[in-house]
């Protein structure tokens, strides 16, 4: 069953794909990404490193809060290895189930219950940063539309929710939520800036603001688990959001396959860390708690 659902996802990812590549001039794409400037596609490398940084340090904070015993560089070690499995391996063991397997194993005192909540804050705070800066972004771009025109209105009940259901399920968040809503916002920053680095290798200098909404729109996409890492997903949100707000399809399609090559290259770089991975370690586990943990059998 569970390489059943791999396969779903990988026959969804390539319908996407043949779908989106389908409709779009192939030679042009291929045309960009062979004039671009090389460098700039290296260097959109490192923002994008940086921001898988902020994301492990965002857990890792709401962790610490919690009084789990992870230091940030081992939570850093624990996201770069979920995100080999989260990418690659066939079956149930994505990203946040191996998060969630190994904390289980090295605080149980924690419970399961209490890190699941973590684990799945972490998610909906980022998942919420992206749909404010979408927001904000959609009601620049079309400020006369009386639906965007709504989104001030939402935004308050929303965080008032927000507020209430972490104080009810996550209380020990609340003081650390401005550090949290921080790093998740550098999170998303570090993406754009990835996403600009694509576009000025390929001599886009306009219409900055344009592309950072449709990076945003593919990311909050890419967050529902159809395809294999988001990848198809984000190229559709490019190619019908690019129509939609009148810039090049191909540019657009280019960069979302750009960036989903930096996202893989980046998840492959894991496989490095699983390979010297012991099941009875982890790194920046304090002290005290690697006396306690359990090993699982």
């Amino acid at each position: 069953m569970k390489y059943l659902k791999w396969l779903l996802k990988f026959s969804i990812t390539v319908a996407l794909l043949g779908w989106v590549f389908s409709r779009i001039d192939l030679e042009s794409v291929s045309h960009a990404i062979d004039k671009a400037d090389k460098l700039l596609l290296v260097l959109a490398f490192v923002p994008y490193l940086a921001s898988r940084i902020t994301a492990a340090v965002r857990l890792t904070t709401i962790l610490q809060a919690h009084a789990v015993g992870l230091s940030h560089y081992g939570g850093l070690h624990l996201h770069w290895i979920s995100m080999f499995y989260g990418m690659f391996l066939p079956g149930g063991l994505g990203g946040d189930a191996y998060k969630l397997l190994r904390l289980k194993q090295h605080f149980p005192a924690q419970g399961t219950m209490l890190l699941t909540r973590i684990l799945l804050w972490d998610r909906i705070v980022g998942f919420v940063m992206l749909g404010l800066l979408a927001g904000i972004i959609g009601m620049t771009r079309f400020y006369d539309n009386m639906l965007i025109a709504t989104i001030p209105a939402l935004a308050l009940p929303a965080a008032g929710i927000l507020w209430w259901s972490a104080k009810k399920w996550l209380p020990r968040i609340i003081p650390v939520v401005g550090r949290v809503l921080l790093l998740s916002f550098g999170t998303q920053v570090f993406q754009i800036i990835c996403t600009g680095f694509l576009l000025y290798s390929m001599g886009e200098t306009s219409h900055w603001a344009d592309y950072a909404l449709l990076f945003l729109l593919s990311s909050i996409a890419t967050v529902f688990p159809l395809s294999i890492g988001g990848i198809g997903v984000r190229e559709l949100v490019y190619l019908r959001g690019s129509a939609l707000l009148g810039v090049s399809e191909p540019i657009a399609v280019t960069v979302s396959v750009l960036f989903d090559i930096i996202v893989t290259a980046t998840a492959i770089t894991g496989a490095a860390l699983v390979i010297g991975e012991r099941s009875d370690a982890l790194p920046g586990v304090r002290s005290a708690e690697r006396d306690g943990e359990v090993v699982l059998k």
